[in-house]
């Protein structure tokens, strides 16, 4: 069937049939529940992609095609033909690497990546090619058929691909198919049987998913015009060549990056600004001893940053401590240094956190914490507010800031960060035995921060820092990347120590752990797991075992949103969790890897929800109050109006002002810096 309608060629009818059929294999189901729009991504994109590699293939069939003499329909079997044999030649390829991956996987070993590139690559040209040889197997049959039922309206077109596609999906969901697909689950892995995510009902779903799809194509579409008109550009010819087309490419490549380098640019900004502008509540002054940011302090509470003046602004006081616990208690000290009091030479950056914790009088507390914050300089609330419980106060938290970007931005500079943290330690340890031989120390480290812990001294780490005086350390949710972690993570469940390290995957499994290091890691954490291979070849479980189901672009785009949603969270509910959400073990782990004693453990959980959500609550009507402030001096500003001149000019009583639009010299500066 050769159709005069341009917008239902062979091309893009081959690519329609590609995306409809791999629609129903897009809903594969990841270690976590996916929202509406992140399942609307996924399946869009993947159709996408299905769609635009197909019509790829073939539209450079069907030329090939035209160059040689024939009728319609010869040329249209001849395609059918071509693509058919590629289809079934990429299907034989594809099948004996996935039975070699099999046979890898039982032996607990995982596919080379050459190989699995091969492998991947053959699925995607056997969809491609598969949907090209069924439509022109069409056009060459259907161009023999009486006008009368031979079908040329769109709809009706439209209607036949969609339904064949569709029959092809539901047979790619069968079990047997899927089987074929996977591996089999390793004994005692934490992983399920394949699922798809339920959700929407399939027209609402298809729609959305329908329409993430066409803009994906469009943006590709768009991309190749823009790098042929390019092209051209550079030629001086209308048809570039490969060369130019190359170069049209590259410059759309280079614009893309520099547009994002300016977003970066912007967001940091922007950050730096909220942080002045929105942290209300924790906007107090630290008026007691003990404190970065307080009358010991070399630093000022402004110099902080929003994480440093979180960092200290919820520590426990010794009167809260008392009062919670109806016991004599201590004010605990925390020592923050902020990214921008860094000089850059770890020796010196080492002295002037040595001598903040002196001038806090952080020494003289009998257990000591040095933390490894993430990115943009977050320690764990629940693990700092769990040592100062468990010790009443006794104890010194400490944290140096390396970077104040979110994790994934931070994470390229790591090894560097953890050299860093290494002079740290080996400073701290030297001035703890001179002034406090008895003081206990320990390391903790969550997400990026467990890697810069765990890195910071190499595979033997623990004797390392055992070495160095310390006494025990926690690290939880450590991603795969942390080359100790790599060194160290046993490669089957049974073994629950490795080089020193106690591996523990949950609450049990920390309620029963000796004191020392543990490595505090759900099986089923994204972030633990997530490894970018598995855009060609299966994935692997916690112990690094290959396992699951594997299909290409599709198990990589789950395990991204996976690791996109591992921090969904509820403030002050505490529950089990699959993802990167550590709070429900934290305090049971600082308890054994710190050797304190938990004697009331209900008393410590409730504080900690309760403590959490009072918190949140602040963050939550600090922002709302910022941002009526801000649309407020916004608008008196683009009246000319000065703010502080409000109750002058206009006779205004002060006490009518809300004191929400009191605004400080500093945030006022910051707003006249954003609005530029």
């Amino acid at each position: 069937m050769d159709y005069p309608l341009p917008r239902l060629n062979r091309t893009r009818r081959a690519g329609l049939l590609a995306a409809v059929a791999v629609y129903p294999l897009s809903r594969l189901a990841g270690t976590l529940p996916r929202p509406t729009l992140d399942r609307a991504l996924l399946s869009g994109a993947t159709m996408g992609v299905a769609y635009q590699s197909t019509a790829a293939l073939a539209g450079s069939l069907t030329g090939l095609a035209a160059l040689v003499p024939g009728s319609d329909r010869t040329r249209a079997a001849r395609v059918a033909l071509v693509s058919g044999s590629a289809a079934a030649a990429a299907v034989v390829v594809s099948t004996r690497i996935r039975e070699r991956a099999r046979v890898d996987a039982e032996r607990g070993e995982r596919q080379p990546v050459t190989t699995a590139i091969i492998g991947a690559v053959s699925e995607v040209v056997a969809l491609a090619a598969g949907a090209t040889a069924l439509v022109s197997l069409a056009d060459a049959i259907g161009s023999e058929l009486p006008d009368a039922i031979r079908p040329t309206h769109p709809a009706v077109v439209m209607l036949g691909i969609v339904a064949a596609g569709a029959a092809l999906g539901v047979a790619g969901r069968d079990h047997r198919f899927l089987n074929l697909l996977a591996l089999p689950e390793p004994a005692g892995s934490a992983s399920e049987e394949p699922d798809f995510q339920r959700g929407a009902s399939l027209p609402i779903a298809a729609a959305r998913s329908a329409g993430v799809a066409a803009a994906t194509v469009a943006l590709i579409s768009l991309e190749s015009w823009g790098a042929e008109s390019l092209g051209g550009w550079i030629s001086g010819d209308r048809e570039p060549g490969l060369l130019a087309e190359i170069g049209g490419h590259a410059i759309i490549a280079a614009g893309i990056a520099a547009a994002g380098l300016a977003g970066f640019g912007f967001y940091s900004s922007r950050v730096k600004v909220q942080e002045r502008m929105l942290e209300d509540a924790y906007a107090a002054v630290p008026d007691r001893s003990g404190v970065s940011g307080g009358p010991d302090s070399a630093y000022d509470f402004g110099d902080l940053g929003r994480e440093g003046r979180r960092f200290v602004a919820q520590a426990y006081s010794g009167i809260e401590l008392v009062r919670l616990l109806d016991a004599p208690a201590g004010d605990p000290v925390r020592a923050f240094v902020p990214v921008s009091q860094l000089t850059g030479n770890s020796e010196q950056d080492a002295h002037q956190l040595v001598a903040e914790i002196e001038r806090l009088g952080g020494f003289r507390k009998n257990t000591i914490v040095l933390c490894a914050p993430t990115g943009d300089g977050y320690v764990s609330y629940v693990h700092t507010e769990t040592v100062e419980i468990l010790t009443a106060g006794d104890c010194t938290n400490i944290a140096v800031q390396y970077a104040s970007l979110p994790s994934a931005l931070a994470f390229p500079k790591r090894e560097k960060y953890a050299a860093a943290f290494a002079v740290y330690a080996k400073a701290i340890a030297r001035r703890a035995r001179e002034l406090n031989p008895n003081a206990r120390l320990m390391i903790f480290g969550e997400s990026l921060g467990s890697i810069v812990a765990l890195d910071s001294l190499g595979p033997d780490h623990v004797a390392a820092f055992n070495t160095l005086g310390y006494d025990g350390g926690l690290y939880c949710g450590v991603p795969i990347f942390s080359k100790t972690d790599q060194a160290l993570r046993p490669n089957d469940p049974a073994v629950p120590v490795s080089g020193g390290l106690q591996y523990v995957y949950g609450r049990d499994d920390a309620a029963n752990a000796v004191p020392g290091h543990l490595n505090l890691t759900h099986p089923t954490d994204p972030v633990a797991v997530a490894d970018p291979s598995i855009l060609v070849r299966h994935p692997v479980d916690y112990w690094g075992r290959p396992h699951g189901v594997y299909i290409p672009v599709v198990t990589f785009l789950v395990h991204l949103f996976d690791v996109k949603n591992a921090m969904n969270l509820r403030p002050g509910e505490f529950t089990p969790s699959l993802g990167h959400d550590y709070r429900y073990e934290t305090a049971m782990a600082v308890a054994r890897a710190y050797d304190l004693p938990m004697h009331d453990e209900e008393l410590t959980e409730t504080a900690l929800r309760e403590r959490e959500l009072a918190w949140s609550v602040r963050r939550l009507l600090s922002k709302r109050l910022d941002d009526a402030r801000d649309t407020a001096l916004l608008k008196l500003r683009s009246w000319g109006v000065d703010p502080d001149t409000l109750s002058e000019r206009f006779n205004i009583s002060p006490e009518s002002i809300p004191d929400w639009l009191r605004t400080p010299e500093h945030l006022i500066d910051s707003h006249e810096d954003y609005l530029g």
